[in-house]
């Protein structure tokens, strides 16, 4: 429970693995925060080059700053370190990703946000860092003032979450009250965030939109998202599998919403396999995705979610994934 009377203590968590090109310009926009009630956990999680003694540096410099070496485990691991760590003292929790960085006034004004609307979670707009521009998230999407959704109508959002046009599912965006995690951690797979995100909106009573830009998210070929193909990009298919699963006591349409979800995953494994130049070497695991889709044709066709362009290249992927993969290479 939070005191009122007390200062509000943000326990900061930040997984670190072998980002020592960008870890300073994350690790000054967290110090340099004009909210300054921080603890800043800074999880090494197994770093070959310097990442880790520039964490015990910053530690030297900044009291607030704790350090965790532990073996490389992986995102989820090293974020889960971070919670055992926090979640008995902080009143609020926050993730950033070690190449991202943030405004200098963002935890304030998540804070003021959570404060004013006794908000569970307060979530910012995010800018998209590309080698040499910035881009916006859907950016037509987001209101001019804050929102706030309580527990009777968040899930609305659910929708948003699978166009992701408002409440992403990224973490790193977001001021959490720390009950979010008392009992929660992510599990051991690729697309982590998208396995916790309908457990997280079910922990909350109010979440906050707040209609500005404070987290910087930083676009690298070297990032997980931009891998190609391989064995854990099928974790996605088992998140939205899992998800479908949660819906099921919440309603028709939003078991549609994440049944669509589901299959767009196989769709997006087709697309990471066609693009690789070892596809034949996935020809097993193609078949595989036509099959699902193939299966479920009438429903993708019927789908008042999917967008027409989707749903074409399903019944191509379903008819011929030689023919897909043609027109897929062309467009792209």
């Amino acid at each position: 429970m939070i005191k009122d009377n007390q200062p509000h203590l943000i326990s900061v968590i930040v997984p670190v693995y072998n980002v020592e090109k960008y870890l300073r310009q994350c690790l000054d926009s967290i110090i340099n925060q004009t909210y300054r009630n921080l603890e800043i956990i800074l999880v090494d999680d197994g770093s070959t080059d310097s990442s880790g003694i520039i964490c015990d540096e910053y530690a030297q410099i900044d009291a607030r700053i704790k350090v965790i070496h532990k073996e490389n485990g992986g995102l989820s691991s090293a974020r889960n370190a971070g919670l055992d760590v926090c979640i008995s003292g902080g009143d609020y929790v926050a993730f950033v990703d070690s190449d991202d960085w943030l405004e200098p006034d963002m935890y304030e004004r998540l804070y003021e946000t959570s404060k004013k609307y006794n908000a569970d979670i307060v979530a910012s707009k995010i800018y998209l860092e590309y080698k040499n521009k910035t881009g916006f998230l859907n950016e037509r999407y987001w209101p001019q003032k804050v929102v706030t959704i309580d527990e009777f109508n968040k899930m609305r959002l659910f929708k948003d979450v699978c166009y992701q046009r408002l409440y992403y599912t990224t973490v790193c965006n977001k001021l959490y009250k720390s009950q979010i995690f008392k009992k929660l951690r992510f599990p051991h797979y690729l697309y982590e965030d998208v396995f916790v995100i309908l457990d997280i909106l079910r922990a909350a009573s109010v979440i906050a939109l707040l209609p500005e830009h404070k987290y910087h998210y930083r676009q690298r070929e070297g990032s997980i998202m931009y891998k190609e193909f391989s064995d854990t990009s099928l974790d996605i298919i088992e998140a939205w599998k899992y998800n479908v699963l949660l819906l099921e006591d919440w309603g028709s349409q939003y078991i549609d919403l994440g049944k669509m979800k589901y299959l767009q995953a196989h769709k997006g494994i087709v697309n990471k396999i066609v693009i690789s130049d070892n596809c034949s070497r996935h020809e097993g695991i193609l078949n595989q995705m036509q099959s699902i889709i193939r299966e479920n044709l009438f429903f993708i066709i019927a789908n008042r979610y999917m967008r027409i362009h989707e749903k074409i290249e399903c019944v191509i992927i379903a008819c011929n994934t030689r023919v897909y993969r043609l027109c897929y290479r062309l467009l792209k």
